[in-house]
């Protein structure tokens, strides 16, 4: 086991109590009955969540329209009754889109390619006691932030509406609290590898001014080809780098997707209701803030971490520009640039499905798109009364 599998070792272990495939395949005595299992509890998961959901989305659909009432017990105009159904389908869809989409994903090649490609860039890299203790921290903060998550979720749901289920109650709170745990723990783990992808393209931009180390006692024309195989090499592992890049796009592709939609969708509707509380003089909706307030943060952990991985590669270029005065010759000087331009045309970034690049520069966008679709119910709503 290399030294990055054993830094990582927690999640992954984590993340196969809840039938996800994590890390390189590696062959076994009892692989068949391994793997046989794993997808069993997986799919076992992913059935519990979409007929949890789907469940409860029905029943709260059913219990609008026969009562006409909202979770609080008071009357709701025809907008409120959309907002309500609006946002019980949005986390409907989270949950279920998620979970589905990461589960078929970690069964896929391109889940294996990325753990083969992370394990032979540690080979290439030979990566130092500080990426690894770093890596260990990112993996230490994630699980404490996933538990204070998950408690605060558990003390909300005993007390919240969402999970009248009659005499079913007592189940669908813990079944709905593991599901909950899941999609978190897919959260977590794009973000540790988000890290882990920046630490790299950090290693990565040390190197580029260790390549011109211990050439100046040398020949010209010595220099230069050691320079230049240097560079070779640093330029595959750049490569190498990139398509870490592309792999984590392939695979969370379609949950960054649903997560920055459903995220958009719950800022529409609980920024509705808590407009139509202040005009009608009535309790806040404390429950949907406070999960407007948590999905807010995993909205900005999420930014944050891309945006930093954006950054540090965007950084590359100038790093190697600053190579041009050891390069003397025209043949080297034309690999330079050569590699300069390869470096700014690769610009890795992690994207929804290629709909949109996640990053803080989509906040504006959010916001501004919020206060139109809030303004347009409030005008619906005030002419349904």
């Amino acid at each position: 086991m290399l030294k990055v599998e054993k830094s990582l070792w927690p999640l992954t272990v984590w993340m196969r109590i809840f039938g996800f495939h994590m890390g390189p395949r590696k062959k076994r005595t009892n692989s068949s009955r391994y793997s046989g299992g794993l997808l069993a509890a997986g799919s076992l998961m992913v059935l519990s969540t979409i007929g949890l959901h789907f469940t409860s989305f029905v029943l709260e659909i059913l219990r609008l329209r026969v009562n006409g009432i909202g979770p609080n017990g008071t009357n709701v105009t025809t907008a409120n009754l959309l907002n309500t159904g609006i946002e019980h389908l949005n986390n409907t869809w989270l949950f279920i889109g998620v979970h589905v989409s990461f589960f078929f994903v970690s069964l896929t090649t391109n889940w294996k390619t990325l753990w083969n490609s992370l394990l032979l860039m540690e080979k290439n890299l030979k990566f130092n006691s500080d990426f690894h203790r770093k890596c260990r921290k990112s993996v230490s903060v994630g699980f404490a932030l996933l538990l204070i998550d998950c408690v605060s979720h558990l003390l909300v749901s005993i007390r919240s509406f969402y999970w009248d289920m009659g005499k079913m109650r007592p189940l669908a709170i813990i079944l709905s609290n593991i599901s909950r745990m899941t999609i978190a723990s897919v959260f977590l783990l794009f973000c540790v590898l988000a890290r882990v992808i920046t630490l790299v393209f950090q290693g990565l931009n040390e190197q580029i001014s260790h390549l011109t180390e211990a050439e100046k006692l040398l020949p010209f024309f010595l220099s230069s080809r050691i320079l230049n195989v240097r560079l070779e090499k640093w330029r595959r592992n750049h490569t190498l780098a990139c398509e870490l890049v592309d792999m984590v796009n392939k695979c969370f592709g379609l949950v960054m997707l649903v997560t920055i939609v459903n995220v958009f969708v719950s800022f529409v509707t609980t920024s509705f209701e808590i407009v139509s509380s202040v005009g009608n003089n009535e309790t806040l909706p404390f429950l949907l803030i406070f999960i407007f307030i948590k999905k807010s943060i995993l909205l900005a952990i999420t930014f944050h971490e891309s945006f930093r991985l954006q950054s540090e590669a965007g950084r590359t270029a100038a790093f190697l520009r600053k190579l041009h005065p050891f390069t003397a010759d025209l043949l080297t000087q034309i690999k330079v640039n050569t590699v300069v331009m390869e470096v700014t045309h690769a610009s890795p970034k992690i994207t929804a499905m290629e709909f949109f690049d996640v990053n803080i520069r989509l906040l504006p966008t959010l916001i501004g798109s919020t206060l139109t679709y809030v303004a347009i119910l409030h005008q619906v709503a005030a002419h349904s009364k």
